[in-house]
């Protein structure tokens, strides 16, 4: 298919970006070849993710990501070295080494690490994150710059770009937080964070639900209300997380404002938390006409992303797609 924004005008050179996307509950990488005119090609993608406490702690969770961080960012280093060192035949070597060429970072932080700031006008950046970063990333890049964007950013721009531009919830899942974006025609008008996540989810199962992190990490990937022995432990976790989204979507919106609420997360976690929200009959005081609840899926994406992974990463298509406009606009 076509690029999803046609031929850019103006359009730069072609270059290979590395995306790193650092959450609250994981972090990865994966490199972005982006071409005016062409579509983006994601490769050499991995995500890691941090070990499930019973608790968490602030110091726990940063010690966590930066170990996380490390891994994804020493992978893309690994992916476009190999590239670089290529020998294949002397066009396509030249193809290859161009690829395995970073020419720009592109940094995406999710909460706390990174949240808008809609007053001032600009994101917000955790300092102490942001520097261990760029010191991590010297190890691979050398001098290429460095850029800083917040996850809502890229989540907001890509439900613009797939979906009508039409007033709607953006709600995004990750481990320990999730993000709730009030969106209309022109872009974000309200943001807030729940503290409520997929590891939210995980611990009930293991807690209530009597299961190990192995045995709860199956169950979460299984359809919502699905018969199995932690299926009590799964509609606490799903109350829960209606409850924190709808206390803090009363603060964002009026009863009818809005009609379509579109959930963000790791695949297959998207389907169950829109189906948490699609089943809790008091969200309808805030919808009260009615109104849909939809899980953006990687297939959303790759009709317009070259990605060669069976799943690809939700969280970095959508990257890609942001980098892709950014970079050829």
């Amino acid at each position: 298919m076509t690029p999803l924004f046609g031929k850019k005008k103006g359009a730069q050179q072609e270059r290979t970006v590395l995306i790193l996307d650092i959450e609250n509950g994981s972090a990865g990488s994966a490199l972005v070849r982006v071409s005016p005119g062409k579509q983006p090609k994601l490769f050499g993608e991995i995500r890691g993710y941090t070990p499930l406490g019973f608790r968490v702690t602030g110091a726990t969770l940063s010690g966590d990501i930066e170990r996380a961080a490390t891994s994804a960012i020493r992978n893309a280093g690994a992916v476009a070295g190999r590239l670089r060192n290529t020998t294949a035949g002397e066009a396509r070597t030249k193809e290859l080494r161009d690829m395995g060429t970073i020419d720009t970072v592109a940094v995406f932080l999710a909460p706390p690490w990174g949240k808008p700031n809609l007053e001032a006008g600009q994101p917000d950046f955790m300092p102490e994150m942001s520097q261990y970063l760029r010191t991590e990333l010297q190890s691979v890049v050398d001098d290429a710059p460095v850029s800083f964007y917040t996850a809502a950013g890229a989540a907001a721009f890509g439900t613009r770009a797939l979906f009508a531009p039409e007033p709607c919830l953006v709600c995004s899942v990750t481990g320990e937080v999730s993000e709730l974006l009030r969106m209309d025609g022109h872009g974000v008008r309200a943001h807030a964070t729940i503290p409520t996540g997929l590891h939210s989810l995980l611990r009930t199962l293991r807690t209530h639900g009597g299961l190990s992190e192995e045995e709860a990490r199956s169950v979460a990937k299984l359809p919502f209300n699905t018969g199995h022995p932690a299926a009590e432990a799964a509609r606490s976790a799903a109350s829960e997380f209606a409850g924190h989204f709808k206390d803090a979507a009363k603060e964002l919106l009026g009863p009818g404002d809005v009609l379509r609420v579109r959930i963000i997360a790791h695949e297959p976690a998207g389907e169950w938390f829109a189906q948490a929200l699609s089943a809790d009959e008091s969200l309808s005081e805030l919808f009260p006409h009615g109104g849909e609840v939809r899980a953006v899926r990687s297939h959303h994406l790759t009709p317009h992303i070259e990605a060669r992974a069976e799943t690809p990463d939700l969280a970095l298509l959508l990257e890609a797609l942001f980098v892709d406009n950014h970079f050829n606009n």
